[in-house]
């Protein structure tokens, strides 16, 4: 084992993996430590135990393949004395999206890599992703805040598609939406929530103006992206319920370091360029399509402009790369 190297992918997944996981940790400290009720705090300590084995791991086989150990985020990025700031039912939430982009990362990740021990710790990754998002789910439906997307009639039998105006969306009658594009307006607009209700939080905290300007430019863009996604459901009477427990106290005591409070931006930013992505290429409607293609376009804008925050501030850690050549 020791005589096969590791690729550039299983580096890249790696290093994303501990650079997410070590923040993860930090946050999911100080979710417990402010978390009053006992079955969340329980979910909670379980997602942050998996964090914890998840640095371990990835750490280790940087280790032992001599790659040098990220920096990540530690105790110093985290003030578990600060005063909550989210409550616990939106943190439940927040913990199931996580669940969530955790799955589709580590199944990228499982087809990427190929040494043995960092496809048995993605399989691994699936597992334990799989069995916290059940958990969360299950633990959001007990308690009556699970929201379920849209109902839609079933078809009377299974039938050709047989008019040409089929994908047009601009002009003229509109056909209905596809059970597909439903699930996608709806899993965008679900995870655009926990983006603002975390974003209102993060702009009361934030210690440096420039962080606080950026968060809040964060902020403005998701409520319109709201108001835009939600009107395509609008329009064919479907249900656009939201989440009513996304809670933020008025605290302005950060519990998190201005640093990592970008890099959470960055993650969830990525998220939602890969989400709306997937959602354009499964549109079959050209009004909806144009719509996701202008939301990747200002999210890539906005993200470039984080980083660039981030890399002058000197809080972006350089990720593996290949060697200069010239």
């Amino acid at each position: 084992m020791s005589t096969i190297h590791l690729t550039a992918s299983e580096k890249a997944y790696l290093w994303t993996n501990y650079m997410v996981d070590s923040m993860a940790v930090c946050c999911l400290k100080y979710f417990i430590e402010k978390c009053e009720d006992e079955e969340i705090q329980e979910v909670l300590k379980y997602a942050l135990d998996l964090s914890e084995i998840h640095t371990k791991i990835t750490s280790d086989i940087f280790a032992k393949d001599n790659h040098p150990i990220p920096f990540g985020f530690t105790n110093e990025d985290v003030n578990l004395s600060a005063p909550r700031l989210f409550s616990d039912e939106f943190v439940l939430f927040y913990t199931s999206h996580l669940a969530n982009l955790g799955l589709s990362f580590y199944s990228k990740a499982l087809s990427m890599v190929s040494r043995k021990d960092v496809h048995e710790f993605y399989r691994e990754c699936i597992s334990s992703s799989t069995e916290l998002n059940s958990r969360t789910k299950q633990l959001l439906q007990s308690k009556g805040l699970y929201v379920r997307p849209s109902y839609i009639p079933d078809l009377p039998q299974s039938e050709m598609i047989s008019k040409m105006g089929y994908l047009k969306g601009f002009l003229g009658k509109k056909r209905p939406l596809t059970a597909l594009e439903i699930a996608n307006l709806f899993f965008n607009i679900q995870t655009i929530e926990v983006t603002k209700t975390l974003l209102i939080g993060f702009v009361q905290v934030a210690k440096e103006k420039d962080v606080k300007d950026f968060l809040t430019r964060g902020k403005e863009m998701s409520t319109k992206t709201l108001k835009e996604l939600r009107s395509y459901l609008e329009e064919d009477e479907l249900s656009t319920a939201t989440p009513w427990y996304t809670y933020v106290s008025d605290s302005t005591t950060s519990p998190f370091s201005d640093k990592l409070i970008m890099f959470h931006g960055a993650i969830l930013s990525g998220g939602g360029i890969e989400q709306y992505g997937f959602s354009l290429a499964t549109i079959m409607r050209r009004d909806v399509g144009l719509e996701y293609s202008k939301l990747i376009a200002e999210m890539m804008t906005y993200a470039d402009d984080g980083m660039n925050l981030m890399i002058k501030n000197n809080w972006m850690e350089q990720p593996p790369m290949a060697s200069e050549r010239n």
